[in-house]
């Protein structure tokens, strides 16, 4: 049986807000909890998920047996940078403490960046574990500095006091000032960030 699943991914997917018909990736799916959160406020859209580890999408498959045979949910053991979406685009793009973005957010921000559909956007989730308590804030800004590099656009930023470390989400969009790939329209969404939003 499922276990409960946890504050953390919780308040990740009611972040995502998301639209029953919605295509969404998760990058780094681990068990697949997000996954099965997801897949409950989806009616015509789907995610799909991914994880290099093998053994982790064996879990995630077991956990989310029903929604893959319901069609809600894809799983594929895949490191991001090796992943072939073909022509497919997603409308949200969300990782939980998944390393590359924070090693290597250029490379990996920019793969993400050729995914996205025209008005899409990335959620870059963190939690506060390495951080000092009380710094919550100076981990989001070095998060969005990373989106920055990768000549993304932080449109939102929300710090959440959740239990046993608080935890960071820093939102942003292709900067629309430096072009899409030729694929992909530009995105015309304003550019603002949002207050600590706490519990």
């Amino acid at each position: 049986m499922a276990t409960k699943p946890s504050e953390r991914f919780v308040w990740a997917v009611d972040t995502l807000a998301l639209d029953p018909a919605d295509r969404v990736l998760e990058v780094g799916c681990g068990h697949g909890v997000a996954v099965s959160l997801v897949c409950e406020r989806l009616t015509s859209g789907r995610i799909t998920a991914i994880d290099r580890s093998e053994k982790m999408i064996e879990m995630a498959a077991r956990r989310n047996r029903e929604h893959v045979a319901g069609g809600r949910a894809v799983l594929r053991t895949a490191a991001l940078e090796e992943a072939n979406f073909g022509d497919e685009r997603f409308d949200k793009v969300f990782a939980f403490n998944v390393a590359p973005f924070w090693c290597r957010p250029r490379e990996a921000l920019r793969i993400v960046r050729r995914l996205l559909a025209s008005d899409g956007a990335m959620y870059l989730f963190w939690d506060a574990r390495h951080t000092q308590p009380g710094r919550a804030r100076d981990l989001a800004d070095q998060l969005s500095a990373k989106f920055g590099s990768a000549e993304f656009s932080v449109n939102h930023v929300l710090i959440e006091d959740l239990r046993p470390v608080p935890a960071v989400c820093v939102i942003g969009r292709p900067d629309a000032r430096r072009g899409r790939p030729r694929d992909l329209p530009g995105d015309a969404h304003r550019n603002g960030v949002q207050g600590n939003r706490r519990r």
